[in-house]
């Protein structure tokens, strides 16, 4: 349910059963109204003073608590069922429309299903603590569940959050109240699927419900294919009399193989889809989500929803597939049907606010370190607070790059830290770069901007201009001064980069203005000032990664860039298309010729004028040392002088930590980075003196 406020752009999502509507909260990027505040009369707890507010379960009443099935319910005095007919009745009505009590003096609402499993969800290990971060994937997947343009909740998490027995619980108490359905799960094998989720926590929850919201099942009390709500043939009583028949629901949960079309063909309610970010192949969630959202979709009509969970594995474990449908579930990006490219809705919540033994009586996480010591809710003192507990643990691991790597992606402080790929058998050092993106992330301000540059007055050949735009497809830190950007400076009656002592650049072009599949590679540019004694320097200047539609808008972009700072750019020979535009431009004087030290000493054959050969071994060693070292120098943490680098583009970074040196067409702004870096390399010519002695000094032979 949707509800328009004239304060807010955006529609809010409304998770009243009732319709009421009260305070509005914020989570995962869609907004959240939540149902409106009793009296404090019916809020639980509010007799108790503020300290000694909090969640509590209440044990079924003891004389109920006996009874084992609804059998054995109808046969119980008419007294005995009027009496605690109420406190049933009042069960059913939290179920459905959730609950509220006070937390510490804070009024707190808690949904039907995270009162269904606090109160009547068992555990393996008894009945689960109050947290507020599960409250927040509570309160999301049920704006999921109310907003009817959404299939479904993704969720990034860390280690041991619970989302497993979240999702478990919400299976069964929406199974065990609904008709006609099917349920189904699946995780990153078949046999987690059933043992570690169906048998240990579905199966098990159902079985320690209470007998008032256990509906009529059919088959065995331990099944291991399928919890099956359906009408039995004939039941028997302990009494050994014949069972009242009720109307069975006919709802089913079951599990299946990990494969792609598991679902294909079937209509489900809800679709657990567990460990989404470990599928390896050849099972892909992309392509699974791709099949399996259909059995979710009746027509334009949305039917069901998934609940979707993972931390993530390394990029080539799984972990980049999830990480393309977590950034397809972004809900500020919607396409014209209001509907994210997924369908589903994403979550983040930081390890810091999710960490087991971190969490005061009230549920809420002890981030920072407390001046005294905190009662935790498990009984143990805390002392120090989980972010400097994290901090700790990486610090710990300083020296061991790839275990330190997987302690930050498995308990991450940001949905980027989640996303880490493994550094085993990478080219680049990427405990440098997460370093230095790190550091990126805390700048405040940020030194880079993002905008487009054009020409002044939309006249070619004139002055560029940058104008800033939060959607533009440049990223610049830096600008030369005013008297140095657009200098002009010509050579024998052609245009040439007038800067080339302060900087230059790389460019990874693209001949073809679309591809087959309509994605292709995007053109990508860097600006890299060399070193200089009057301005920053050993630091890229520019980012560009784009593929307009047509290839001639990428060269004129780069052209504007080249011609505002003045500095050549080196591309790659093979790419003929930019060099015939910027020479049919009179711009080709701003391409450098092939760097003077790359070339060989004894080669005879002829190589292009303009650019670098791309597919030769020596120049891609040379190119992958080039970023290599400058990693070394310039990137994360300097331990001697504890200076912070000044690379400040984390698309790159992040670029350069996935980059494969036998596969390099994917990684373009890798390409286009190191291009910059040999093509300040490139060493001037000395020139050869014509000067010769012999013109000035007589020489003789001595003869004996």
């Amino acid at each position: 349910m949707l509800l328009e406020v004239k304060e807010y752009s955006e529609p809010i999502i409304k998770i009243c059963p009732n319709g009421s509507e009260g305070e509005i909260i914020e989570l995962g990027g869609i907004l959240i109204c939540l149902p409106k505040r009793p009296p404090k009369k019916q809020i639980s707890g509010h007799q108790k003073s503020k300290p000694l507010q909090m969640w509590e379960r209440v044990p079924m009443p003891k004389e109920l608590s006996r009874v084992r099935s609804m059998d054995e319910w109808s046969e119980m005095p008419r007294e005995f069922r009027e009496k605690f007919r109420p406190y049933i009745e009042e069960e059913f009505r939290r179920r459905r429309e959730g609950f509220w009590f006070y937390n510490n003096g804070t009024p707190t609402y808690i949904t039907g299903r995270h009162y269904m499993m606090l109160q009547w969800t068992k555990l393996d290990i008894g009945y689960p603590y109050f947290l507020n971060f599960q409250r927040e994937i509570f309160l999301h997947m049920a704006a999921c569940e109310s907003d009817s343009r959404c299939i479904g909740q993704l969720y990034t998490k860390c280690r041991r959050s619970g989302y497993t027995n979240i999702c478990s619980s919400v299976l069964v108490d929406e199974a065990t109240q609904v008709k006609d359905k099917l349920m189904g799960i699946q995780s990153k094998t078949g046999k987690d699927a059933q043992e570690n989720i169906f048998m240990k926590k579905v199966v098990y929850m159902f079985r320690h419900y209470p007998f008032f919201f256990k509906p009529i099942q059919d088959g065995t009390t331990n099944p291991r294919m399928e919890l099956a709500f359906r009408e039995p043939s004939k039941r028997i009583t302990k009494n050994n009399k014949t069972s009242q028949k009720g109307e069975a629901l006919n709802t089913v949960i079951n599990w299946k193989n990990t494969t792609n079309n598991a679902y294909d063909g079937e209509k489900l309610h809800i679709l657990y889809l567990d460990e989404a970010g470990k599928w390896e192949k050849p099972t892909d969630i992309r392509d699974a989500w791709r099949i399996q959202r259909t059995c979710l979709i009746v027509g334009r009509k949305i039917v069901g929803k998934a609940l979707v969970g993972s931390t993530v594995n390394p990029m080539s474990k799984g972990g980049k597939e999830y990480k393309s449908l977590w950034e397809d579930s972004n809900p500020m990006e919607r396409n014209k049907n209001g509907r994210t490219k997924t369908g589903l809705y994403r979550l983040f919540i930081s390890a810091e606010k999710s960490l087991e033994g971190f969490f005061d009586l009230y549920g809420n996480p002890v981030i920072n370190d407390p001046d005294t010591a905190v009662e935790g809710i498990d009984g143990e003192d805390i002392t120090i607070g989980a972010r400097t507990y994290l901090k700790n643990e990486r610090s710990s691991l300083k020296d061991n790059a790839s275990e330190m790597n997987e302690v930050i992606r498995q308990f991450p402080f940001t949905a980027d830290e989640a996303f880490r790929d493994s550094i085993e058998g990478s080219v680049f050092n990427i405990g440098k770069i997460y370093e230095q993106i790190e550091y990126n992330e805390e700048l405040f301000p940020n030194p880079v901007v993002t905008g487009n540059f054009v020409w002044k007055g939309g006249v070619k050949d004139t002055e560029v201009v940058f104008t800033p735009d939060p959607v533009g497809r440049f990223n610049i830190s830096w600008m030369p001064p005013a008297e140095f950007r657009n200098k002009k400076q010509l050579v024998r009656g052609k245009r040439v980069a007038p800067n080339s002592e302060i900087g230059c650049g790389g460019v990874d072009s693209y001949d073809l203005d679309a591809t087959v599949d309509g994605r292709g590679s995007k053109g990508a540019l860097h600006l890299y000032n060399k070193f200089h004694m009057e301005y920053p320097c050993n630091m890229f200047v520019l980012e560009y990664a784009s593929r307009p539609p047509l290839a001639k808008i990428f060269y004129e972009d780069v052209l504007m860039a080249a011609v505002f700072y003045g500095y050549p750019i080196l591309i790659e020979n093979n790419k003929y298309g930019i060099a015939r535009y910027f020479e049919s431009r009179g711009y080709d004087g701003y391409l450098m010729d092939r760097p003077q030290h790359l070339k060989s000493g004894t080669a005879k054959v002829k190589v292009k004028t303009k650019g670098i050969p791309s597919n030769s071994q020596d120049i891609i060693q040379a190119h992958a040392h080039a970023i290599e070292s400058y990693i070394h120098d310039h990137v994360g943490v300097n331990y001697e002088t504890t200076e912070v680098g000044n690379m400040y583009f984390n698309k790159t970074l992040e670029d350069w930590i996935g980059y494969k040196i036998d596969n390099r067409t994917k990684f373009d702004l890798t390409i286009s980075s190191g291009l910059a870096l040999l093509a300040a390399q490139k060493v001037k010519k000395k020139k050869v003196s014509n000067f010769d002695e012999r013109k000035f000094f007589r020489r003789y032979k001595v003869i004996g």
